[in-house]
């Protein structure tokens, strides 16, 4: 769609001072999570750069000598407590809600290994000898308003960013968190752990605030692509986070 993002790319100029003006990338990162107790967050600690809000790596570990990698089902059990959008427009839906979300999760980080040109970590469908076994967790699922999506959506073009923005300072934004640990298959020990936390990205026109889970399944396919970039690089190479804007509306 190329005049749509001609169109985009201009509008970005426009929209610059807005978005300068609501806060940088950092400040409309979402706050790190406290943590539920699926990994030990106190041991965890920024790492600048790393694309997570915390990580911890086992000293003297060499990750380029794992070739294969097994993505064991995404836990729901930790998720945190129901949001107040969950208990008032899905009351009878939060555990299938984060059940498929949570496949969501596991099925894009499989496709991100798969879909990796430098084809460093191949995916096993079972734990095996010699490989990682990734072990993640849904810890937070608070998901998109349609009504709110609705509302900058008819706004008048580029608006609605400021509506995404007073939503995302005001924590009324959609919001999802995981924690992570990496398991030697061989001997069981843990020799990663990771954690993170985003909102849904701002952004002129999002279509996928339009959807409930849109929005979180956005962040799942960052994540997914950084956790591949994470395993890839080499020592001393920085993997920065994504964006929290984009000009795309999907």
């Amino acid at each position: 769609m190329p005049s749509f993002r001609r169109l985009s790319a201009a509008c970005a100029v426009l929209l610059l001072p807005l978005l300068c003006s609501v806060g940088c990338q950092s400040t409309m990162r979402a706050k790190p999570a406290e943590g539920t107790g699926f990994v030990p967050m106190d041991q965890l600690q920024a790492e600048a750069d790393l694309p997570f809000n915390k990580v911890w790596l086992k000293q003297g570990v060499n990750f380029a000598a794992y070739r294969t990698i097994y993505v064991a089902e995404v836990d729901t059990a930790h998720l945190l407590a129901a949001t107040w959008w969950q208990t008032s427009f899905r009351p009878d839906k939060v555990e299938a809600d984060a059940r498929a979300v949570a496949d969501y999760m596991r099925q894009h980080l499989i496709d991100a290994f798969r879909a990796d040109k430098k084809r460093h970590l191949t995916v096993v469908d079972a734990p095996e000898p010699g490989s990682l076994t990734l072990e993640a967790a849904l810890t937070e699922l608070v998901p998109s308003n349609p009504v709110m999506g609705a509302l900058a959506l008819a706004a008048p073009y580029g608006s609605g960013v400021a509506l995404q923005a007073v939503e995302t300072k005001t924590g009324g934004t959609a919001t999802v968190s995981f924690e992570a640990r990496l398991r030697d298959t061989d001997t069981g020990e843990i020799v990663a752990m990771f954690a993170d936390r985003e909102n849904g990205k701002v952004a002129p026109v999002n279509l996928n605030a339009l959807t409930w889970y849109g929005e979180a399944h956005a962040v799942i396919d960052d994540w997914s692509a950084e956790f591949v970039q994470v395993m890839d690089r080499k020592p001393g190479e920085v993997v920065k986070p994504a964006s929290p804007f984009t000009l795309l509306p999907w």
